[in-house]
């Protein structure tokens, strides 16, 4: 009688739930329009925590997925800023590999996309139209990314698992309708039971490793900085002490010189430490336990700047070009499109620095003179 009753029990369980349980045997599934949640109150904590745990791999293997994409356009992007385009015509190296053209061994070919110039062993061809190497991995990653799908079929509102997820911590999290991916996988893992770290970008974080790993390029950069600056210095105070046997213009030339190097080797230090910060912070944002939407490329600015204001010992004031206000919806992009902006303004602040320092020590020394000539 009790097993009749079980049994029963159970067929109408399903039978009202019927929806439900389609979903969650197909989390990949998109919903329909009308899906906006996912009733949960008929079930134990038991069963909800054996659906989030299927709910967990589905979001772990996406969030993978999204990390191999977002590498590869990464990887894109930065041999696409290395490879300027040119004027046809004027290029006498390959634009990519930077092998010299002949005619017979090494013919010139121009993509027929973004017009560089290449040679034979960077080209690829498809339907007998020639193509760079970093149009051809272009192409492939839009066929990865199914944007050709997408765009000729109707908009779909979500997975299931992401719907599972709201309906469960809408109560407790505000802000969770707006969450991605990376986020509700930790939301889910949090829930599931306390762990060592916490998936970000196809590995497993904790914060206090995070933010040691961010104070750990800081000093990084210190150092770095120390030594530039240190080598500037020696260099233009043996200009200095040379300036008699050269011309005023020849002294000036090499005073230039120097301190164009000492700019550009500031930036480069600069944009890897902006880079790297961009990184970190976005992982150390998603390891904690209630993850928000938070502009990391401005808090990575701030930390920056409170770096460089340690260096020379006064405030210093962004500008506002290089702010941006918008939350980062493809950080890949904003960390390879890092050319010519926060660290060229940062690195301009450290130059002013090197002047004033070279102007007190030039003044110092005249006054030294001027005591032992007393």
């Amino acid at each position: 009688m009790q097993t009749a009753k079980n049994q029963r029990r159970t067929t109408d369980y399903q039978v009202k739930q019927n929806g439900f349980v389609h979903s969650a045997l197909n989390l990949k599934a998109p919903l329909t329009s009308s899906t906006t949640e996912v009733n949960l109150s008929p079930f134990s904590e038991e069963e909800r925590l054996a659906i989030l745990s299927v709910v967990k791999r589905d979001l772990e293997v996406r969030c993978k997925e999204k990390h191999r994409l977002k590498q590869i356009r990464n990887g894109i992007l930065q041999q696409d800023s290395s490879a300027p385009l040119s004027l046809p015509g004027t290029s006498r190296v390959c634009t990519l590999c930077k092998v010299p053209f002949m005619i017979l061994f090494n013919p010139k070919m121009t993509c027929s996309l973004c017009r560089r110039e290449i040679c034979k062993n960077c080209s690829k061809t498809y339907n007998k139209e020639l193509f760079c190497r970093i149009c051809s991995r272009d192409i492939s990653y839009r066929a990865m990314i199914c944007n050709w799908f997408y765009e000729t079929s109707n908009a779909s509102p979500g997975y299931a698992s992401d719907t599972i997820v709201r309906s469960l911590f809408k109560d407790k999290l505000q802000g969770i309708n707006n969450f991605d991916d990376d986020q509700l996988y930790v939301t889910v893992s949090n829930y599931l039971g306390p762990e060592n770290g916490t998936f970000v970008n196809g590995k497993v974080y904790t914060p206090d490793v995070l933010r040691k790993n961010q104070n750990d390029q800081i000093i990084k950069f210190g150092k770095r900085y120390q030594e530039i600056r240190n080598n500037t210095m020696k260099a233009l105070s043996k200009v200095r002490t040379n300036s008699a046997m050269h011309t005023p213009e020849e002294v000036d030339k090499e005073i230039d010189k120097i301190t164009q190097q000492f700019t550009q080797q500031t930036k480069e230090a600069l944009r890897k430490l902006l880079q790297m910060l961009c990184i970190t912070e976005e992982k150390y944002r998603m390891s904690l336990d209630s993850p928000v939407q938070a502009n990391t490329s401005l808090r990575v600015l701030e930390i920056t700047q409170r770096q460089i204001e340690s260096l020379v010992g006064h405030k210093v004031k962004i500008p506002d070009e290089c702010i941006r206000s918008e939350a980062d919806e493809d950080l890949d992009s904003f960390v390879a499109s890092i050319t010519g902006g926060p660290e060229e303004f940062f690195a301009n602040v450290l130059l002013e620095d090197l002047k004033n320092a070279i102007q007190t020590s030039q003044s110092k020394g005249k006054v030294s003179q001027g005591l032992s000539s007393r």
